[in-house]
């Protein structure tokens, strides 16, 4: 059976553009000429020709086996335009038994006599490779000015009359804001796209189908009806919604080659070239979370959804201070109130003998915890940040220099170790020729090591100047945080975007209390510590407590009394709060229970004895105060809501 075989690509060059119903033609006319009729035809309409997985010649080389003797083709392009694959083909051809002729090259696979039939495919894959650099290259050209025209991201459309402006699309921009606050908010990918898709928000794919109906275009692309977490994860590694244009992101290294993905370094990054979606602080702070939650593992929030509290803000970035899990957040109804506090993963799912304490924590109290240490370190975060600003800045920029002059005195001195290497090995050739492969294969090898190592002391240096390029944006984020800090110190309100953006991490500690690291390196600028604040308020309420008796003029005093006394200071009004202070005063010998119970406690020191213990707890207290005074200045009048050091001296 005679078989004909046509293809056309579309990056033909049209000089020398023939159709598949002219190649058609052709052939069918040798046919004739030869008294040959052709039975069976095999086309690729639109495929290149450098590749050889084509449904029409896949099918054809198929059939061989079976019906197909001779096969005609109009030349050798048609074929292909692979060199190496074309002379393989003519070759199995050959072993095969089957008759290959090609009409414009005066090719007969039963007369291989022809020596020009590799310069001819040689020649044929040129002109594919030359035009796809002359493609590459023109579109580098447009990639490096930024005027190449690529179809923006989901919430952006071109203009219709003007397709150089890239406008926002209100609708689908409200989405991507969603988007980014659900993950601020503690979701993940999976969650976020659950939510989505439940809410009725159409995808990407969806939004785009629309348009196109819009202005009357047909498309054949498949719509996805349902938010998956790529399509999430898309929206939030993408910075075109902050206004920056990157052009190629990906390459291909060979004609119809994979897309590889190209580094940042090399791409062409156009910045505030668009209106942006999300602000880069937004974006900034997303990235972040995303990598600390690869970090540690974080499987995102167990809370409500977007328009309703999260139960636990504090969740990605708590862990017991013992064993280094994190803490997870529980919820309780009891009788009276919902309960919501965090304990030790470890101990909550393996008992004691893996982690001793639970390291339970209210989140009331730890809130309270965190609003407190930001409100009374923040002038000292002010003043350390602008000494940072000036000091530390400089110092990293001198270490990045110093860094920088040893890689490249190291890359000197490898260069050099080469130059001696090429100067010793043409002496030795020339002392002992006989050895020539032994020695080239000897210098070889040293000559590789070198340059590996020249290489990778080049991408150190490369990594450092990219430090130096990053360093502006570490100010920006610490103005940001700022910004934060004087909001929450304002409002005395702290969510959990506040808390992702300038808590790295808070350690609970086995009697629950927290250690908390700010970011950015601010912790140490700040000269306090939570464990030592609470003892102080501590020391405090037994001071008052010890006033309260002092300023008792009936030689007694009873836990009703003290209460009331407290309550109206603007403590929490409880009985049983006082009886530890009580406890606490009979063991320092100022107290002595009685069989009255109308006179409960007889005040058994003097005021003088009693203001010299009141020294011992707050020596810097002016004798003359009073109890309503010290709670006044001392204490705000702010209930604490916690024991954590009453145990006097």
């Amino acid at each position: 059976m005679n078989a004909g075989y046509v293809r056309l690509s579309r990056d033909d060059d049209k000089r020398n553009y023939v159709s598949i119903e002219n190649q058609k033609l052709i052939i069918n006319q040798y046919a004739a000429d030869h008294g040959v009729v052709i039975d069976q035809w095999y086309e690729d309409d639109g495929v290149s020709g450098y590749i050889f997985d084509r449904p029409g010649f896949q099918q054809m080389m198929a059939d061989l086996e079976q019906d197909v003797d001779t096969v005609y083709v109009k030349d050798f392009s048609r074929l292909g335009r692979h060199n190496a694959k074309v002379l393989l083909l003519l070759d199995e051809f050959q072993e095969r038994g089957k008759h290959l002729i090609v009409i414009d090259d005066n090719y007969d696979s039963m007369d291989s006599s022809d020596d020009t039939i590799g310069i001819k495919t040689w020649f044929n894959e040129r002109y594919v490779k030359d035009t796809s650099k002359k493609i590459k290259r023109a579109i580098g050209a447009r990639q490096k000015e930024g005027t190449l025209m690529t179809k923006p991201p989901f919430g952006y459309c071109r203009d219709t009359k003007d397709k150089s402006i890239i406008k926002i699309v209100p609708k689908e921009a409200g989405f991507v804001k969603m988007v980014y606050e659900l993950y601020i908010s503690g979701s993940g990918y999976r969650k976020i796209a659950n939510y989505m898709t439940s809410q009725g928000i159409p995808t990407p794919s969806m939004m785009q189908r629309e348009r196109e109906i819009e202005e009357g275009r047909i498309s054949q692309k498949r719509v996805a009806t349902i938010w998956s977490d790529g399509m999430v994860k898309e929206l939030l590694d993408n910075d075109f919604y902050i206004g920056t244009f990157r052009l190629k992101k990906r390459a291909r290294n060979t004609v119809h080659g994979k897309d590889k993905r190209v580094p940042k370094e090399e791409q062409c990054i156009f910045e505030d070239h668009h209106p942006p979606i999300i602000d880069k602080a937004t974006f900034s702070l997303v990235q972040e979370l995303k990598e600390k939650r690869n970090r540690t593992n974080y499987r995102g929030s167990k809370g409500q959804w977007i328009g309703s509290e999260i139960p636990n803000p504090f969740g990605s970035c708590l862990f017991c201070k013992d064993c280094g899990s994190r803490l997870t957040p529980i919820k309780r109804q009891t009788s009276s109130r919902e309960r919501k506090y965090y304990i030790c993963t470890t101990y909550n799912t393996k008992g004691k003998r893996y982690c001793k304490k639970a390291h339970l924590i209210e989140e009331d109290d730890l809130m309270e915890d965190v609003l407190n240490y930001i409100k009374i370190c923040g002038e000292a975060l002010c003043e350390g940040i602008s000494m940072y600003d000036m000091r530390d800045f400089e110092a990293e920029k001198k270490t990045l220099a110093e860094k920088r002059l040893e890689i490249e005195e190291e890359i000197q001195s490898r260069k050099k170790q080469l130059k001696i290497l090429f100067t010793q090995k043409i002496k030795d050739l020339s002392i002992t020729s006989e050895n020539e492969d032994l020695i080239n294969e000897t210098y070889d090898s040293m000559q590789k090591d070198l340059l590996v190592q020249i290489h990778s002391l080049e991408m150190q240096e490369k990594g450092l100047n990219e430090t130096t390029v990053e360093t502006p944006d570490i100010k920006d984020k610490f103005k940001n945080a700022l910004d934060v800090l004087d909001k929450i110190i304002a409002d005395r309100t702290l969510d959990r975007r506040d808390i992702e953006l300038l808590v790295e991490r808070i350690d609970v500690d086995k009697e629950g209390m927290p250690e908390i690291t700010l970011k950015y390196g601010l912790s140490p600028l700040i000269n306090y510590s939570l464990a030592d604040e609470m003892n102080r308020w501590e020391n405090t309420v037994i001071v008052i407590v010890m006033k309260l008796i002092l300023e008792d003029k009936r030689g007694y005093t009873s836990a009703k009394y003290l209460s009331e006394q407290i309550t109206e200071l603007g403590f929490k009004k409880a009985k049983q709060s006082i009886l530890p202070y009580i406890n606490l005063m009979k063991e320092l010998r100022i107290l002595e229970d009685t069989d009255n119970p109308l006179k409960p406690y007889k005040i058994v020191k003097s005021k003088e004895e009693i203001a010299l213990l009141i020294q011992r707890y707050q020596p810097d207290l002016p004798v003359q105060m009073t109890a309503g005074q010290l709670s006044e200045k001392y204490l705000h009048c702010t209930n604490k809501g916690r024991r954590y050091a009453a145990d006097g001296l």
